[in-house]
């Protein structure tokens, strides 16, 4: 959870110095260099969080394996042509899991930096709107649907010049890394019309009797005209909903807009009816989100554009005046006399007539947005909580807790998450090849091997035995071999003695064992066989075979014994 706070206290910490005080484009774009930075670094070596990572990384791995032609890997990709190139990208260029998620991430990141730098008027509310409306949360998750929101967002430039229909093949060119992009289409020629507090009353109120409907138009919609989507309808996902609680940010944000524009931030921004209009519909899917979430996925091309419509709006409440004589060019709202309206008497005396109107109105979106942001990381939103990274795959249990229970601790890990245990645990570590260790170690895995000693890549043995002992982070004994490799050895400080047997492909015998006595404490299963001893208790801590002769890295233990059997002489 630290890589979060850290995050946040970077960008309020540098907000005065590099953006408030005597700001400057150069200063601004220092700024939000070292922001995004600090994204691409915690978005590039995260691992396993996000309720879809390993869904994508599954897809990734199927795609590279593929023998199909070029041609026919993209006719029969499971995903939108834009995000099949880029996993042929990454399979040219090694096809690691790694190397994709360095390219999607640069690609989410970099042109809502650019966008951020260049047009927001507060460069550091854009970079805080990003992080605790959840749009960095949706990245870690929510990946095509973040690659097309990033090139929507690149439309803004079009926008403001009203080049309608550049904005609308930018679209498209969005829904060729996710669909949902087309939503953004219709939301953008309805937000052309003129906000009227009568359109927002009869839009919404149609709005909400489509809201009492839904479900039956869904079926219908889904049924007849897209019906690769149908198979959502008897799912959670559309028969669920998200708390009210998510409501309120996209209200208030709405409220804010609609009152900018009706005290005259319309004359000053050409672009301020569309905006105000895009939070208004974004307010309306949000509605519907509260009974159908997964909706969610469709508002991120349309909500996206608060980062840069709220600092917008602040600025516009910087020159509202309440009574009196206004500042030259801000908009004057004036009243007969100061006793004739209690409201303007309030925000006279409270805001100072209206001085600092546009303070209160940050603080509220400070204090809804980060209390909205602590609501969403208890709730665990998008599985992206904890952070785990490539380097350390399971951070939830100290070292005194790893030489108690085994049982809880080890069955049912991922591979990364074991290599993590074992590194952070006193252990005696001993690995062997039964058959063939493959060639599927990904970047995280070979980290997490080098960490514990490994040097030998185990990518490359090409069928070939592999033994290898390891303490402290260092290699005790390890080697390779055509052969069988059995070596009687000491560990645990020289109080127990095994003998391991490894035999590859290339050997007369495929096996994988760690023997005491007559008692094998491997699985002695196809792949890597791990046996793993604590060194102050001189137990046995870990049995497991993780099959590494695919992605999917099969995992086999052998738990019965697990801490409960003394290892002797």
């Amino acid at each position: 959870m630290a890589v979060y706070y850290i995050l946040m206290a970077l960008i309020i910490g540098l907000a005065y110095p590099l953006c408030i005080r005597n700001p400057s484009k150069k200063k601004n774009i220092i700024y939000v260099s070292i922001i995004f930075g600090y994204m691409f670094l915690m978005s590039v070596f995260r691992y396993g969080i996000g309720n879809d990572f390993y869904t994508y990384r599954r897809f990734f791995y199927n795609y590279c394996s593929s023998d199909l032609s070029l041609t026919e890997r993209f006719l029969s990709s499971d995903f939108e042509p834009g995000y099949t190139a880029l996993m042929e990208i990454a399979r040219l260029l090694g096809g690691d899991y790694f190397v994709l998620t360095v390219i999607v991430v640069l690609l989410i990141l970099m042109p809502t930096a650019f966008i951020t730098a260049k047009y927001s008027k507060m460069p550091w509310l854009s970079c805080w709107l990003y992080l605790t409306v959840t749009f960095f949360y949706n990245s870690l998750n929510f990946t095509r649907q973040s690659l097309a929101v990033s090139v929507i967002l690149l439309s803004w430039k079009f926008i403001k010049e009203k080049k309608h229909w550049a904005v609308i093949l930018i679209a498209l060119a969005a829904s060729l890394f996710h669909m949902s992009a087309l939503v953004f289409i219709p939301i953008y020629l309805l937000s052309l019309i003129k906000p009227s507090v009568k359109l927002y009353g009869i839009i919404g109120a149609a709005a909400v009797a489509v809201y009492i409907f839904s479900q039956t138009i869904l079926e219908f919609v889904l049924g007849k005209f897209l019906s690769s989507y149908a198979h959502y309808l008897d799912t959670v996902f559309l028969k669920v909903g998200l708390s009210p609680v998510y409501l309120v940010v996209p209200a208030v944000f709405a409220v804010l807009a609609i009152a900018a524009y009706l005290t005259g931030w319309k004359d000053k921004s050409s672009e301020s009816g569309l905006l105000c209009n895009l939070l208004f519909y974004n307010l309306l899917i949000w509605l519907f989100i509260t009974k159908h979430f997964i909706l969610e996925r469709f508002t991120l091309p349309i909500y996206i554009f608060i980062i840069l419509s709220v600092p917008e709006m602040i600025e516009h409440f910087r020159e509202i005046r309440f009574g009196g004589k206004a500042a030259k060019g801000a908009h004057f709202k004036d009243s007969k006399t100061e006793s004739d309206n209690a409201v303007v008497r309030f925000f006279s005396y409270a805001l100072k007539k209206g001085k600092y109107l546009w303070a209160a109105v940050t603080a509220i979106v400070l204090i809804v947005t980060v209390t909205y942001n602590d609501f969403c990381i208890k709730e665990g939103v998008h599985g992206v909580f904890p952070y785990e990274s490539v380097f350390d795959a399971a951070t939830e249990f100290t070292s005194e807790q790893l030489k108690t229970d085994y049982r809880k601790i080890f069955p049912s890990k991922t591979l990364q998450q074991y290599l993590s245990l074992i590194n952070k645990g006193n252990y005696t570590t001993v690995i062997c090849v039964n058959g063939d260790s493959g060639d599927k170690l990904d970047f995280s895995a070979k980290l997490l091997m080098k960490k514990l000693g490994v040097k030998t890549d185990l990518n490359k043995l090409d069928g070939k035995s592999y033994l290898g002992v390891f303490s402290g982070g260092k290699a005790i004994y390890e080697m390779t071999s055509e052969n069988v490799i059995e070596e009687k050895l000491a560990i645990c400080d020289n109080s127990v003695y095994i003998t391991a047997v490894s035999g590859g492909l290339t050997a007369d015998m495929q096996t994988g064992r760690v023997m005491i006595g007559d008692e094998n404490y491997t699985p002695n299963k196809n792949g890597l066989n791990f046996a793993v001893f604590d060194n102050d208790l001189q137990k046995i801590a870990a049995s497991q075979t993780y099959d590494t002769t695919t992605y999917n890295y099969t995992c086999t233990d052998t738990t019965m014994f697990y801490g409960e059997v003394l290892i002797e002489e």
